[in-house]
């Protein structure tokens, strides 16, 4: 969310907290169990990690074998990353509408491998399917935010004993519309191909990120006939604490990734366990195919300067947005050194393009969630997708 200035309510909840508390909901856990538990959670997840690495490895060999058979493009993966931003999420979506535009070798690409994270986790899918009508959907939902997208709790919303400042039905409806069983069972057609979709989300009990696949995911709920998990962890993914609703998924509560990463990436993964150390590895005399990361930053690099009041609420919103829009930027950094690495170590093509909100856009109206402004956002998201030139291929 851009304007953050709700979060400033946070500290009154706070000192009302003292004298308001109410009995916990949630049954507590020796922390001696928890860390036992982050300690299987992370064993899992490095399974799970080899098993999608195994799986992308696969699909670029078939690329590269592609390729020699007489294809006359280079063989290439495609990865796209979709950062978290509230509301400006309508200038990603609007970036994926206009892309569908270019033609060649800059054109918007099946990709290999989608993530996303808080807005961007909602968009996720949608990019992954990757048609024109999967797309117009989501921009239909940032071009036409329904009554009741965001509703607050009341008078008292900020009181301690309520799970958050608002509720989602809205965007929750506009989910499970949009996102529909006949969709979810094509992003379940992808399983085994080694397609991946992915989002990012934030373990609150065990104080760590937790990426999902959501191809998984999807499988599992569809044969439950429970497509509601799914949407929990989407939504999970968006759930600025305290603001939004969190979500509890098995044991855990989760909350907004943007906590523990505003872009899924790959940064943490060591570099032994990286896609070109496995590739050398698995096939040392095959050049692997060209890696081309495309990051779509719902936000400012530097976003226009202001007058700040000497006032808390002031001071703490601005201050907020700020510390997420530079931890992206060292994260976005951190990638195009990673590709770099790649390059001078493996001899590989790597490349990073990135386009964001630009540094000049003023919205015309203050607020969260306010149609004109989104509309502009998705205006400006258009215009620069279906423009090839807009894409930056150095470091911020």
């Amino acid at each position: 969310m851009k304007n953050l200035s709700i979060f400033a309510t946070a500290a009154l909840a706070g000192a009302i907290s003292a004298g308001c508390q109410s009995p916990p909901s949630r049954a507590e856990r020796p922390q001696g169990e928890l860390f036992a538990a982050r300690d299987a959670e992370n064993a899992g997840r490095a399974s799970d990690f080899n098993v999608l690495m195994g799986g992308f490895i696969q699909r670029a060999h078939d690329k590269t074998t592609v390729t020699k058979a007489g294809n006359p493009k280079p063989p290439t993966l495609d990865l796209l990353i979709v950062s978290g931003g509230g509301d400006w999420g309508a200038f990603g979506a609007g970036v994926l509408k206009g892309w569908g535009r270019v033609k060649g070798d800059m054109a918007r690409p099946s990709f290999d491998v989608v993530t996303g994270v808080s807005t961007g986790a909602l968009i996720a899918p949608f990019a992954f399917l990757g048609d024109d009508a999967s797309i117009e959907r989501v921009v239909n939902i940032y071009r036409h935010p329904r009554e009741g997208l965001v509703k607050s709790r009341g008078l008292v919303f900020f009181l301690p004993n309520n799970p958050s400042f608002y509720t989602l039905p809205g965007l929750e409806d506009e989910m499970r519309e949009k996102l529909d069983r006949p969709l979810l069972e094509r992003i379940v057609a992808e399983s085994g191909n080694g397609r991946s979709l992915l989002v990012n989300t934030t373990n609150i009990d065990l104080g760590e990120m937790r990426a999902w696949d959501v191809v998984a995911e999807t499988k599992g709920a569809l044969a439950a006939n429970d497509p509601q998990r799914v949407y929990s962890v989407l939504l999970a993914s968006a759930g600025i604490p305290a603001i939004f609703p969190a979500r509890e998924i098995g044991q855990y509560l989760y909350v907004d990734g943007a906590i523990t990463g505003n872009i899924l990436y790959g940064g943490r993964a060591k570099e032994e366990d990286s896609f070109f150390a496995r590739w050398r590895a698995a096939y040392p005399k095959v050049t692997p195919p060209r890696l081309r990361y495309w990051v779509i930053f719902n936000n400012q690099f530097r976003f226009p300067p202001q007058m700040t009041q000497e006032r808390w609420p002031d001071l703490m919103s601005r201050a907020t947005i700020m510390s997420t829009q530079t931890s992206t930027t060292n994260s976005i950094r951190h990638l195009y050194a990673l590709a770099e690495v790649a390059r001078l170590k493996y001899g590989v093509e790597v490349q990073v393009r990135v386009m964001s909100v630009p540094d000049s856009f003023v919205p015309s109206k203050p607020g969260s969630f306010v149609a004109e402004v989104m509309n502009e956002l998705a205006d400006i998201g258009e215009q620069m997708g279906a423009d090839p030139a807009s894409w930056r291929t150095e470091a911020p």
